[in-house]
């Protein structure tokens, strides 16, 4: 039938989709790599990068429990509310690509104009490098968000494989556009957002600011009046920019904004009108006040490649995950999800005071990292192949870790 078709599709291009993403990601990386250090440019900042990657495991972790949940609403919602009977196969693709676009410009706008969806949003603006890891920089909180905006799809009539179908692509296409190594495109600029379109959206210089919404076509932006073209060198972050906080306190700064009003003695009426205003209005009784203290994140400097491979590793299960997890029983994602956000929190915490036990939790960490792949493999969960290459690069993890804990002792 059609609609075997259309899941078959899915899941095909699904596949090419994770692999094209995972290449352009490698391919970016060696490129920006290679800029830095040619042209002697800070592309990177390793504290930076870190809590990036973390921010974006964390969202990927929260959508992989609750994907299937999703799916099921929208199949749900389509069935009993969808209004048109959107045809299937790739014009029903294409058709779901414009309207999922625009539906993501004006979403991405209202997270710029809405005090508290900007609250959600400032994480992935925080950064002030710009690098293909910023692209991975995205608030759990967005997850919810975004799943409000996206019901439009189903009681439009898209199908929920043709909508997951399109949403991985669209995802995908945005994080590739967060690199500085691709120059402008010429005519390219006028059809599609490119990572030039998306380096002036990030930028916090005055010609830059609310510009560029648009994820894959740049028609949006024109049409509604938020288009600038990159004129002159980009300034990356947020206006209140308070330097690179921990995950933790990444994810709750924005948040934290919100309870300003209540915190200066405010009514609860300025609360609330602070609450649904623009983040660039700011009330007489709280200029200079919306840059508030946050915890900081920086590695001890000989610490800092260890955490950095600590990260990596942790990235390569969960891509491991979203690979294979689809036939796993919730106790073995679960499982899964425990020992990654272990890896997260034991590189993103502070332990400059508590070496001792940071040693000691992460030698374990490590054999049971390293055990968990082994069983997994054994069990056939996942493929005996990728089950060698995680143990393998876990011993040589283990061996660095080995390296690090002689010279504390030392």
């Amino acid at each position: 039938s059609q609609d075997f078709i259309i899941t078959e599709m899915k899941f095909d291009l699904y596949s090419l989709f994770m692999y094209a993403g995972f290449l352009g990601i490698i391919c970016i990386l060696i490129a920006e790599i290679w800029m830095q250090r040619k042209q002697k440019i800070a592309l990177y900042n390793v504290a930076d990068t870190i809590t990036n990657v973390s921010c974006g495991m964390s969202d990927r972790l929260f959508s992989l429990f609750f994907d299937g949940a999703q799916y099921v609403i929208w199949s749900a919602i389509g069935n009993r509310f969808g209004i048109f009977a959107m045809p299937q196969g790739w014009l029903g693709v294409i058709l779901c690509l414009l309207v999922t676009d625009f539906i993501w410009y004006w979403y991405h706008r209202l997270g710029h104009e809405v005090r508290f969806l900007w609250a959600v949003h400032s994480l992935h603006h925080q950064s002030e490098h710009y690098n293909i890891s910023v692209g991975f920089r995205i608030s759990i909180f967005q997850y919810i968000v975004r799943t409000c905006f996206w019901i439009a799809l189903p009681i439009l009539g898209f199908s929920a494989d043709v909508i997951v179908l399109v949403l991985v692509g669209h995802a995908l296409y945005q994080l590739l556009l967060h690199t500085q190594v691709v120059p402008r495109l010429g005519f390219i600029e006028k059809i599609l957002v490119t990572p030039s379109t998306h380096r002036v959206h990030h930028g916090v210089n005055d010609i830059y600011l609310d510009k560029n919404y648009g994820g894959m076509f740049v028609i949006w932006d024109r049409l509604f009046g938020t288009y600038a073209p990159e004129t002159e060198v980009v300034k990356y972050g947020i206006t209140d920019q308070t330097g690179n906080m921990t995950i933790l306190a990444a994810h709750t700064y924005g948040f934290k904004q919100l309870m300003l009003p209540l915190k200066l003695g405010q009514r609860i009426e300025d609360a609330l009108a602070f609450f649904f205003s623009k983040p660039k209005d700011v009330p007489d009784y709280m200029v200079g006040k919306t840059k508030i203290p946050a915890k900081q994140f920086q590695p001890i400097d000989d610490q800092k490649s260890y955490v950095l491979a600590q990260i990596i590793l942790c990235a390569l299960g969960l891509f491991y995950m979203i690979f294979w997890s689809r036939g796993w029983d919730m106790s073995l994602k679960s499982t899964c999800a425990i020992f990654i956000c272990w890896g997260i929190l034991s590189a993103s915490v502070r332990w400059h005071k508590y070496l001792g036990i940071y040693f000691c939790q992460e030698g374990f960490r490590i054999f049971l990292w390293g055990f968990l792949f082994f069983t997994l493999g054994k069990a056939g969960d996942i493929p005996i192949f990728s089950s060698y290459i995680m143990i393998g690069l876990t011993m040589l993890f283990g061996l660095l870790y080995i390296g690090k804990l002689k010279n504390q002792l030392q």
